[in-house]
């Protein structure tokens, strides 16, 4: 599994723009095969920033997103008016928040809660 996350920065004035169209993409996104999830959020309107974050089956289907016509249209649209700052992670292991292996770290956050 990979997950894609990062985030996008362009002009204050069109921070809400941009994020009204990244989002007009997402339920056709969440549609495609291998991806998981698939989301944008403003972070700072008035720095023009937003995140992202996406998870993706394997890099195949990363890649069949990214050849989209649809993201190609987006980012033609938006080519010289934002830029992207993500990294891709290899995921492995993926379990519940509170699912540990080490019993020491159970323990140890248990007894911070009491």
């Amino acid at each position: 599994m990979l997950i894609a996350t990062g985030r996008l920065e362009t002009d204050p004035s069109l921070v809400h723009d941009l994020l009204a169209d990244l989002r007009a993409g997402i339920d056709r996104t969440l549609q495609e095969d291998g991806c998981h999830f698939y989301s944008f959020a403003l972070e700072d309107a008035a720095a023009g920033t937003i995140i992202t974050l996406q998870i993706w089956r394997d890099e195949e289907a990363l890649a069949a997103h990214l050849c989209a016509p649809e993201l190609g249209e987006l980012v033609a649209r938006w080519t010289d008016r934002f830029k992207v700052h993500t990294k891709l992670y290899d995921a492995e292991n993926e379990r519940p928040v509170g699912d540990w292996h080490n019993p020491d770290l159970a323990r140890m956050i248990a007894e911070s809660r009491t």
